[in-house]
């Protein structure tokens, strides 16, 4: 009788962190916020961001921005090491002078490259004869078709490293529309060493603009829906941007799909606290984040993660949620963009491990 006690009292106080309200976690500057809501809400609430927190632009999709998406961030970044049937050189669209990431002093160079008949734009940076480093090739499926609306250099998510940010136009080659052109944009977040290409962040401006005009795509046009203050936006002020938010989600998630864990350590805000195994805990500096990682990021946070977007994301008065809740993030005191909270189990809640 006494283990069967205990047994109850153990399931019961799970339950009860299984209803915590998100509210005491996480951190969305705004107006007195309405009631704390469960985290079942949240989750049943997730399929309405479209309508609840995030603008959207009335211009229809164009149906040729739908190419396959894998998981991957840089889903094309395997053709770079393919041979090309020729290379030529773009004068007026490289630069020389150039300090980005940790390369110093380098031409951005410009190429239009061949393979197999087909036309695509790739871009490097050289120093002195050496090329130290090429971009992730994309959109490899289509056809370049000659015009490059802009080359920018803007930091588009206030990390004080500058973005590279590029527009094309393509053709698909296929179909009864196949020589339609229409443009779209390339957004390469600068690592230091590498620069990420955002995929979901780059098509997702096609929603904004009108790709089959070629005029709309100038880089001011593109800042500006970069820097539109869409996420926690309560009275139409003092919004977090579309480009800082959107491309930190993109960055957690390269950062759970590559394991790399001293980099996702250093997007946490501390302490930060989490809920597992029915206890609470604090973790208060990214050492204990790297000592605690296989708890903190269970399968549950990693499967959430994967399948996410990480655009037209949901938000509310507890800041912005990445998946169906497994992470929660925002802008910090200091201006910065963390994350707030992982309550993963909060999400999945499951206390009689049932399968």
């Amino acid at each position: 009788m006494k283990y069967l006690k205990t047994r109850i009292n153990k399931i019961i106080i799970a339950v009860l962190f299984c209803i915590l309200p998100a509210g005491g976690l996480t951190a969305c500057k705004g107006p007195a916020a309405p009631p704390a809501e469960t985290d079942t809400q949240i989750l049943s609430e997730s399929t309405a961001a479209e309508t609840s927190g995030t603008q959207e632009n009335s211009s229809p999709e164009y149906p040729a921005l739908t190419p396959e998406r894998e998981n991957t961030p840089s889903s094309d970044a395997s053709s770079e090491n393919l041979p090309y049937d020729s290379e030529t050189i773009i004068e007026e669209q490289s630069f020389s002078g150039m300090d980005l990431g940790d390369y110093r002093d380098v031409r951005f160079t410009t190429s239009l490259v061949t393979r197999d008949g087909q036309s695509h734009i790739r871009y490097s940076l050289v120093s002195g004869e050496e090329t130290v480093y090429t971009f992730p090739d994309a959109y490899s499926s289509w056809h370049f078709e000659d015009t490059i609306n802009f080359i920018t250099f803007h930091d588009i998510n206030g990390d004080g490293k500058k973005d590279v940010i590029t527009s094309e136009q393509y053709t698909t080659g296929a179909g009864s529309e196949d020589a339609r052109p229409f443009s779209m944009v390339r957004i390469y977040l600068n690592q230091g060493k590498e620069f990420l290409f955002a995929e979901g962040l780059s098509i997702s401006i096609g929603n904004s603009l009108e790709v089959s005009d070629g005029d709309a795509y100038t880089a001011e046009n593109v800042l500006s829906v970069l820097s539109e203050p869409v996420y926690c936006n309560f009275d139409g002020t003092d919004g977090w941007t579309k480009g800082e938010i959107e491309s930190f989600a993109f960055l957690v998630k390269e950062d759970v799909l590559t394991d790399d864990r001293e980099s996702l350590s250093r997007k946490v805000r501390y302490p930060l606290h989490i809920v597992r195994d029915g206890s609470e805990r604090q973790i208060n500096s990214p050492e204990e984040f790297l000592e605690n990682y296989d708890l903190i990021l269970n399968l549950q946070v990693i499967y959430d993660v994967e399948g996410s977007e990480t655009e037209g994301l949901f938000w509310n008065q507890n800041g912005v949620m990445l998946g169906t809740g497994a992470v929660w993030f925002g802008k910090t005191e200091d201006g910065t963009v963390k994350i707030t909270a992982i309550p993963a189990e909060v999400q999945y809640c499951n206390p009689l491990n049932v399968d």
